[in-house]
C-alpha cells in the first residue's frame, strides 16, 4: 500500500500528461487542417469568389475545428496576393483580405489590404512566406490562423503546449484558374474586412 501510495502521484501525472498531450496534438492537427482547407477551397474557384463564399468558409471553420472553438478563441485571415508588374519588376501585392473569428488582435504577417486607393498596385510590396515570388498575374490564396489553446488539464509545469498559449499555422495555394483580384459583392452581405 505504501509503494502504491508513493507511485500514485507519478502514475496520475503520466496518465493526465498523456491525455493533455493527445489533446494538444489534436488541436495542432485541427488548426493545420483549417489553414490548408480554407486556402484550398478559395483557390480552387474557377470564378471570382463573392462575399457569401467567405461567410460559408468562416462558418465551415466551426465544424472543422470541433471540439475546439476556433471562431471564439481564434482568428482566420484569408489573403489574395497577385504578382504585379511595377516599373518592369514583378512584385507581390495584396488584392483582398477577409477575416473571421473573435481574436481581432491577430494581424496578417504579410500585411494589410490596401485601402489608400482603388488600385491595389499602389499598395506596398509584400513578402510571402518562404520568400515565394509570383509570376505576373499569378495569384495565391494565403490562409493564416491563430488559436488560443486552452489546456484540458493545467500541466504548465510540464512544458506541454506553446509557450504563449497560441497555435499558429498558415497555408498557401495557387489559384487553379484565372487570378481573381476582386471579390464579387453579394446582396445583403457586408464584406468581412479585417479592420472592421
Amino acid at each position: 500500500m505504501i509503494e502504491f501510495g508513493l507511485c500514485l502521484p507519478l502514475l496520475a501525472m503520466i496518465i493526465f500528461g498523456g491525455l493533455e498531450y493527445i489533446n494538444l496534438v489534436l488541436a495542432y492537427q485541427k488548426i493545420e487542417r483549417i489553414a490548408s482547407t480554407t486556402a484550398d477551397s478559395i483557390a480552387r474557384n474557377t470564378l471570382p469568389p463573392n462575399e457569401q463564399t467567405f461567410v460559408d468558409t468562416f462558418a465551415a471553420v466551426e465544424h472543422l475545428a470541433k471540439p475546439f472553438d476556433a471562431n471564439g478563441r481564434g482568428r482566420l485571415i484569408l489573403t489574395g496576393v497577385i504578382g504585379t508588374n511595377v516599373n518592369g519588376s514583378i512584385v507581390n501585392k495584396i488584392v483582398w483580405q477577409r477575416c473571421g473569428g473573435a481574436r481581432t488582435a491577430l494581424q496578417s504577417r504579410v500585411g494589410k489590404e490596401w485601402t489608400g486607393s482603388s488600385n491595389y498596385a499602389d499598395g506596398p510590396n509584400i513578402t510571402l512566406p518562404s520568400g515565394a515570388a509570383l509570376l505576373q498575374n499569378q495569384m495565391v490564396v494565403l490562409s493564416e490562423i491563430e488559436y488560443e489553446y486552452e489546456p484540458v488539464i493545467n500541466l504548465g509545469k510540464l512544458g506541454l503546449g506553446p509557450s504563449d498559449g497560441l497555435i499558429r499555422q498558415h497555408s498557401m495555394f495557387v489559384t487553379r484558374g484565372q487570378a481573381f483580384p476582386f471579390i464579387t459583392p453579394f446582396s445583403g452581405i457586408e464584406p468581412a474586412r479585417c479592420n472592421a
